[in-house]
């Protein structure tokens, strides 16, 4: 069998209008939006899904999402929606990937081909782990979930959870959005880690999305143990929350994720990156001391609230 998991494009003809259409408006949580669809209006349907994979023009609270057409043997048999990160909505219902097999083919085994064909998608855009949520009532989806290594985490108000472990990384890899609790557990448990309503899971995911491959954590025993956040403003890069977990230091993790941001800022055309230390955080001052950082005496910074 000849399986492609092709992304929406405006290269789309009527075979995939024709599957839309089969589908329905969707069914067990699933929403279709282009059940019906007219021909002159295929390619403006397209044009949206395509921007919205972009982050183009998307309305609160809307995340960006990419569409895939699964294609068999040359046939659309179905298609999946992976949402790029997830949002306080989606962590209740939708999760990363949503997905459905049109009906002329259901019963084939295909379900667990598109689910497990989308989080190959989803692990290239580094989600560490996917939710799939599906009904407490819908047992088809619930075994495509299992099939597929879903780790069941319970039901609220009729909807399943289930987790699949993505990231199988041993050292550095670049931050996502989804890391987000992970990272903030970790540096609200640190000594020394200034935090601030700029640490909000708005504001970092923002920030993550604005400075995309800039930003790394250390992972070691399945957890996060060091990170740093870097951004440039065009000019000069800036590096915030350089930290190591206190009992994983001592090995150079840190120093090798400021080399690796250093690199990409360089790669990016920047020349020069500044970082901002509480005067009374010793071992922060002192790495920075001891790795060719220099303390600036010239310069004041003035701070005020917007």
């Amino acid at each position: 069998m000849k399986i492609e998991l092709r992304e929406c494009s405006l290269e789309d003809g009527s075979d995939i209008l024709d599957m839309l259409r089969e589908i329905g408006p969707g069914e067990n949580g699933f929403m279709n939006d282009g059940y019906n669809l007219q021909p002159l209006e295929f390619r403006d349907f397209l044009f949206k899904n395509i921007n919205s994979a972009r982050g183009i023009d998307l309305s609160v609270p809307h995340v960006p999402s990419t569409r895939y057409w699964l294609i068999l043997d040359d046939r659309p048999v179905g298609y999946g929606k992976l949402r790029h990160y997830l949002n306080t909505s989606l962590r209740k219902i939708g999760g990363h990937i949503g997905y459905c097999i049109r009906p002329s083919e259901r019963g084939k085994g295909y379900g667990s081909i598109l689910l497990g064909e989308m989080l190959k998608k989803a692990a290239e855009k580094s989600i560490p782990k996917a939710l799939v949520t599906c009904l407490d009532t819908n047992t088809a989806s619930r075994g495509v979930a299992e099939h597929n290594g879903g780790k069941f985490e319970g039901v609220v108000d009729g909807e399943c959870y289930y987790w699949i472990k993505l990231d199988e990384c041993t050292g550095i890899r670049e931050i996502h959005p989804d890391d987000y609790k992970e990272i903030v557990d970790l540096w609200s448990s640190t000594p020394g880690m200034g935090m601030s309503s700029a640490d909000s899971e708005e504001n970092i995911t923002s920030f993550l999305l604005r400075n995309a491959g800039l930003s790394f954590c250390f992972k070691e025993s399945d957890k996060i143990i060091a990170t740093i956040l870097c951004g440039h403003d065009g000019r000069r890069g800036y590096i915030y929350h350089v930290m190591t977990a206190p009992e994983y230091r001592g090995r150079g993790i840190a120093a090798k994720l400021v080399d690796k941001s250093l690199q990409r800022l360089k790669e990016a055309g920047i020349d020069k990156c500044h970082l901002f230390v509480f005067a009374d955080n010793e071992p922060g001052n002192a790495f920075w001391s001891s790795t060719g950082w220099i303390k600036r005496d010239d310069i004041l910074l003035y701070s005020r609230n917007t």
